[in-house]
């Protein structure tokens, strides 16, 4: 290098640092591509076989392995079947969900620990009838409606009115896993508002609750009327004559009735709010 011009010898280190430079890039992009292959590895974890609702028993029926990233792995994830079986979910899981470790109990016996905090658990009485033919499951949600004798109006008359809107339920009989199999039970048990508790308590000793079951995933709250025998006899006719209920032609869901103005005092309409 003694002899070499310093022009020259300039040249010959920008080359080396050159030559270094995309060795160490080259290293540095295969860590990474190598890294990002390793993370992008498939792991078996544990997932939902099928739509698991709030408080089910967990195994083999319902369970099933998928994979997934590992990178997306986390200390939550369940990669053994056998590690939750008989232990209980405490949110739903949709299918092919992965199951998460955190979102699981032990303690599916215990009623208290599947009552959302702030809410309180209030029992109804219910017949084949009145329980939607023993068809409803911890789980799903129910609308309330209270058939009873008005004596606030000008002469006594029997009306149904809805009572409340959306209420989930935690457990029919004494069961508050959610089960398939066949089953008839005497009440329901929901999960209410202190204040929808005190309005269902009340109800119960003042007429007749009936449920209706909700679709999965409705949520949604709607102004309904009361409904009385005049409605009943109204209807009726309606029907000899073939005209359309009022409010229903051309109407979508949740539209208000048209009413006439001497109808108007008739109507009383609540919606009970969370």
């Amino acid at each position: 290098m003694k002899g070499l011009k310093t022009e020259t010898k300039l040249f010959i280190a920008a080359v080396l640092s050159g030559v270094a430079a995309v060795f160490l890039a080259y290293m540095l992009i295969s860590g990474k591509k190598e890294a990002l292959e390793k993370s992008m590895e498939p792991v078996k974890v544990v997932s939902a076989s099928k739509y698991i609702p709030s408080w089910t028993k967990l195994g083999s029926e319902n369970l099933k392995y998928t994979e997934i990233p590992a990178r997306f792995v986390t200390r939550a994830h369940v990669t053994d079947i056998k590690d939750i079986e008989e232990r209980f979910s405490m949110v739903p899981f949709i299918q092919g969900e992965p199951v998460l470790a955190n979102k699981l109990s032990d303690r599916g016996e215990q009623l208290n620990i599947a009552i959302p905090t702030g809410l309180r658990a209030v029992s109804i009485g219910v017949d084949e009838e009145s329980g939607v033919g023993y068809m409803i499951r911890p789980g799903d949600h129910v609308d309330v409606m209270l058939t009873y004798t008005d004596t606030g109006a000008k002469t006594k008359a029997l009306v149904t009115a809805m009572l409340l809107q959306d209420a989930r339920v935690v457990a029919v009989g004494t069961d508050f896993s959610y089960t398939k199999k066949s089953m008839s039970y005497s009440s329901v048990t929901l999960a209410l508002t202190p204040e929808e508790a005190e309005l269902i308590t009340f109800a119960r000793a003042k007429g007749r609750l009936s449920l209706a079951l909700r679709p999965l995933g409705d949520r949604g709250r709607e102004k309904i009327k009361m409904v009385s025998f005049d409605d009943l006899t109204r209807q009726i006719r309606k029907n000899e004559k073939g005209e359309e209920a009022p409010g229903r032609a051309g109407a979508g869901r949740g539209s208000p009735a048209d009413v006439s103005d001497d109808e108007e005092y008739k109507i009383k309409e609540r919606v009970v709010e969370e």
